[in-house]
C-alpha cells in the first residue's frame, strides 16, 4: 500500500473557541482506496493557518506521497533526520510529522480491522479520565468572557468549579497567573517574572475557593505557562501547597529543565511540563534532571503515536506519568485516546469540556464521555473520522 495523495483542512472554530482558534486536519489517501486522518498541534506554530495548511500540503507531497503507511520507523526517520539540515528539535517539522504520523496508524488499523491500541500493546482500560479548564459560561456579544479574567474572580470561579464538578469531572484546571503582562502586572519585568504579592494573593484566594467548592472530590491542576523564575516558582508553591493540587505545570521557561529541577525539589506538588516540547529528547533531557512528575506532552507535537509510545515507555522506566495534552481538535483527542488506554503510566487526559458541541459536529462518530471519562472507541483506526464537508464550511476563506 502506497500513499497517493495529502489533503488539508484548516479550521477556524466557531466561538467560543473552546480548545483554540484554529485547528489544521489532514487527509491522507492512499491506493488501496483508504483515507487516514490526522492533526497538526498549532499552539506553538508562529505562522498563520493558511500558511501552515500550504506548508503541510507541500511537505506531505514531496515526503509522504508514495510512502507505505505500515513504516513508521522509516516515517520519522526520512521526515526528521534527512529532511533538510536541521536534524532538531523544532515546532513546525514535528507538528507537520505528527499529523502524517497519526494519518497513517489510522490506515493501518483500518486496514486490518484493528483499532491502534491493539496494535501499540492492547488496551489496559476501556475508558480515559478526563480534566477540563474551567471556562467562564458569561458571553459578551458573541464570545465569552475571557478565561483569564475568571480566574482571577474567587467567587465567580468557585461557582463554576462546582459546575464541572456537577457533571462528572475528577480534575479541574486553570491558569490563575497572568501570560500576558503589562507594566502593573510585573512592575516592568519580561518573562520569567518574579511575580508581585498581589498577583500571588490572587491565585491563592482563587485555589482557595476552587478548594473549598469541591471538597476531595476533584483534583485541581494549576496550570502556568512558564512565566515564573525558579524563585518565583518556588515561593509560590509554598503558598499553594496546602490546598494539596494534582500538580503544577510548566512553573519556569522550558529552555532548561535543571532549572525546573529546582523548582521539583523544593514542592511537593509534582511538577507537569511537555506541552511545548517536541521529541524524546526534550524528554530524556527532563528525566535526567529529575524535573517533572507528570509529562503532558501533545500527540500532535511531538511526533505523533509512536513516538508518543516511546516517550510514555521512557517515562514509565523512571515512574513518571504521562497525561496528553489536548488543547486543539477531536482528531488529535481521539489519537490521544488511542495511547492513553495502553500505557500503563496514564493519569489524566485533558479534554475539551465534554467533547460535545463542534467537537462533536467535525467527526464521526462523535467521541462519547460519561461521567467523567472519555469511553475509547474499539473501531478500527482511531476510531473517529473527519467530516470533511463540515469542516470545508469553517475553512479560513469560507468564515471570511
Amino acid at each position: 500500500m502506497r500513499v497517493t495523495g495529502v489533503r488539508t483542512f484548516p479550521v477556524v472554530t466557531p466561538p467560543p473557541n473552546r480548545g483554540g482558534t484554529s485547528w489544521l486536519f489532514v487527509a491522507v489517501d492512499t491506493d488501496a482506496g483508504i483515507t487516514g486522518y490526522g492533526e497538526m498541534m498549532l499552539l506553538a506554530n508562529a505562522f498563520t493557518l493558511p500558511v501552515a495548511s500550504a506548508l503541510v500540503a507541500e511537505l506531505g507531497q514531496r515526503y509522504l506521497v508514495g510512502h507505505d503507511p505500515y513504516d513508521s520507523e522509516l516515517l520519522w526517520e526520512t521526515f526528521y533526520a534527512r529532511a533538510g539540515y536541521s536534524h532538531y528539535p523544532e515546532h513546525v517539522k514535528v507538528g507537520v510529522l505528527s499529523a502524517f504520523d497519526m494519518a497513517c496508524w489510522d490506515i493501518v488499523g483500518k486496514d486490518l480491522g484493528e483499532p491502534v491500541y491493539n496494535l501499540l500493546g492492547g488496551a489496559m482500560r476501556d475508558r480515559v479520565r478526563t480534566y477540563t479548564y474551567i471556562y467562564d459560561d458569561v458571553v459578551v456579544g458573541t464570545a465569552a468572557r475571557t478565561n483569564h479574567a475568571l480566574w482571577q474572580r474567587p467567587a465567580d470561579v468557585a461557582v463554576r468549579a462546582r459546575h464541572y464538578r456537577d457533571l462528572g469531572f475528577t480534575g479541574l484546571k486553570l491558569d490563575p497567573f497572568p501570560t500576558q503582562m503589562g507594566f502593573d502586572d510585573a512592575y516592568g519585568q519580561v518573562i520569567p517574572v518574579q511575580f508581585p504579592l498581589r498577583t500571588i494573593d490572587t491565585a491563592e484566594a482563587v485555589i482557595r475557593a476552587v478548594r473549598e467548592a469541591v471538597g476531595s472530590d476533584c483534583d485541581i491542576l494549576i496550570g502556568t505557562h512558564g512565566q515564573m523564575t525558579p524563585s518565583s516558582a518556588i515561593r509560590i508553591a509554598k503558598r499553594l501547597e496546602q490546598f494539596d493540587p494534582l500538580w503544577y505545570e510548566e512553573p519556569v521557561p522550558p529552555e532548561m529543565p535543571e532549572e525546573m529541577a529546582r523548582v521539583a525539589r523544593a514542592t511537593s506538588i509534582p511538577i507537569t511540563t511537555g506541552e511545548r516540547l517536541t521529541t524524546k529528547y526534550d524528554f530524556a533531557r527532563l528525566i535526567r534532571s529529575g524535573a517533572a512528575a507528570i509529562f503532558n506532552f501533545d500527540i500532535g507535537q511531538v511526533g505523533g503515536i509512536l513516538e508518543s509510545r516511546k516517550i510514555s515507555a521512557l517515562a514509565e522506566a523512571n515512574y513518571v506519568q504521562v497525561s496528553p495534552h489536548v488543547y486543539n481538535g477531536p482528531i488529535n483527542t481521539a489519537a490521544s485516546v488511542q495511547l492513553a488506554v495502553c500505557v500503563p503510566n496514564f493519569l489524566i487526559m485533558e479534554s475539551i469540556e465534554r467533547c460535545d458541541g463542534f467537537y462533536s459536529e467535525l467527526i464521526d462518530p462523535p467521541i462519547v464521555w460519561e461521567a467523567g471519562f472519555i469511553v475509547a472507541s474499539s473501531r478500527p483506526g482511531l476510531g473517529h473520522d473527519l467530516r470533511e464537508d463540515v469542516a470545508a464550511r469553517y475553512a479560513p476563506e469560507a468564515v471570511e
